[in-house]
Parts: C-alpha cells; sequence; structure tokens
C-alpha cells in the first residue's frame, strides 16, 4: 500500500471517529495538534490494524507523533521492512 493511500485511509478515519476534517491535517498534524490522548492512539493503532489487515509488531511511537510518523510505522509492520 502506497503512502498516501495510507495517510488517505488514516483521514478518513480519523474524521470518522473523531468529527476532524480531513482538509485540515497533513503528514506534519501531530497527535496533540488533532486533541487525541494516547489511550485513543493506541485504540486508533488497532483500528488500523484491523482495517488494513495487518499486525504490529511493535508501536513504538514517539511522544506526540505525526501522521507521517504513523504512516511510516503501518508501511514498515505492513512490509516487514523500514519504510523510506
Amino acid at each position: 500500500m502506497e503512502r498516501n493511500e495510507i495517510l488517505s485511509y488514516l483521514k478518513a478515519m480519523l474524521h470518522e471517529r473523531f468529527g476532524i476534517d480531513p482538509a485540515t491535517m497533513s503528514g506534519s498534524t501531530t497527535q496533540e495538534q488533532l486533541g487525541i490522548d494516547s489511550l485513543l492512539m493506541v485504540d486508533m493503532m488497532l483500528d488500523l490494524e484491523t482495517g488494513l489487515g495487518f499486525s504490529f509488531e511493535s508501536m513504538d511511537l514517539p511522544r506526540n507523533p505525526d501522521l507521517d510518523t504513523i504512516v511510516n510505522l503501518v508501511q514498515r509492520n505492513m512490509s516487514g521492512k523500514p519504510a523510506s
């Protein structure tokens, strides 16, 4: 799955779950800017697994990740190798 497809899926999920307008989000939008706490972030990551049909080997995220960081993590876990 391409980066832009993952980012679009993530934006759609955030819109559906939290009512955030996808047009206001970019790859550099952070967890804090979205108003999502760490527990909601973990729940969202589990929904990504289910929705995209893969399993995270690790959900190591830095504090206050941006959407690009999450996309990189998804890509890495979907392909089993580092994302570029």
